[in-house]
């Protein structure tokens, strides 16, 4: 059913909604508009409905609640809730599932979830920003309790990097769940911590030991086990240490530097509409 007429008398089990939200002080539409509303712990789905109340409580631009769009549906897929917040077993931080990078420089937009872990090199398919300024920032389309996170790090050399990864529900209080500040970082890294309420996860780049740059090319949350079978035995079929299975001439090749990114990367970065081409 996904017509509230239809919907009188009937069985409710999952509302999208979309919403308008704000970013950086301008009131625009959420680049992550769906959110899954679920019964919370105690109240069971379904029942008979006929009437829907949505009450806003917060805007943090004015004192006004905007709805888009508003959708009823029934599903017998099943969801394991906890605190009233979905505890995901998919990678909720796709492209399809509405998530989206706010923060942090790429020649492609939302790079970082677009599950392409093979095609990047030199000069892109990844996400990056300047050491000691800016970050990568990921938001979801909701707040779901995350307990593990899997990174891959920009790899088609010998270099390392130390970064740090935390969480926050407002962007305005922060937990930190990961400190990888004093550890020589490569490639495939996989994260995991106390399960936290998260719309946004931050990820600080510390240290790169080639050039003043952190890069990264996919970010998955919660992690997928199965990608990581999947990576670790291609890998080792191929015997190819370089992820695009390509024999990279570092003669020909440029690295990534602080010189391919924009001159201002802690402004240019804060907004997805401007990130480098």
């Amino acid at each position: 059913m996904s017509d509230l007429g239809k919907l009188l008398g009937g069985r409710l089990e999952r509302i999208l909604v979309v919403r308008v939200e704000s970013r950086e002080g301008k009131a625009k539409e959420s680049e992550q508009p769906f959110q899954d509303l679920l019964a919370p712990d105690g109240f069971s789905f379904p029942f008979t409905l006929r009437y829907i109340r949505i009450v806003g409580t917060h805007n943090t631009v004015n004192k006004i609640f905007h709805i888009v769009a508003f959708e009823c549906m029934f599903t017998n897929k099943t969801f394991t809730l906890e605190k009233g917040l979905i505890v995901p077993m998919e990678n909720v931080a796709t492209i399809a599932d509405c998530a989206s990078v706010i923060e942090g420089v790429s020649r492609s937009r939302n790079a970082l979830l677009n599950g392409d872990t093979k095609n990047y090199d030199w000069d892109s398919g990844y996400t990056c920003h300047q050491l000691g300024s800016g970050a990568i920032v990921v938001q979801l389309a909701q707040p779901y309790m995350i307990g593990s996170i899997r990174l891959l790090l920009w790899d088609c050399d010998d270099r390392s990097y130390s970064y740090y990864v935390e969480v926050s529900t407002n962007q305005q209080q922060w937990t930190m769940v990961a400190d990888k500040t004093k550890v020589t970082c490569k490639s495939w890294q996989s994260v995991t911590f106390e399960r936290q309420p998260a719309s946004f996860i931050r990820i600080v780049g510390t240290h790169n030991t080639a050039n003043e740059v952190f890069h990264c090319v996919h970010f998955e949350c919660p992690e997928q086990q199965n990608s990581q079978k999947e990576e670790n035995s291609e890998e080792s079929g191929t015997g190819d240490a370089s992820p695009a299975g390509q024999q990279l001439d570092p003669h020909a090749l440029r690295a990534p530097s602080s010189s391919s990114l924009p001159s201002s990367p802690a402004s240019t970065s804060r907004s997805p509409s401007r990130q480098h081409q």
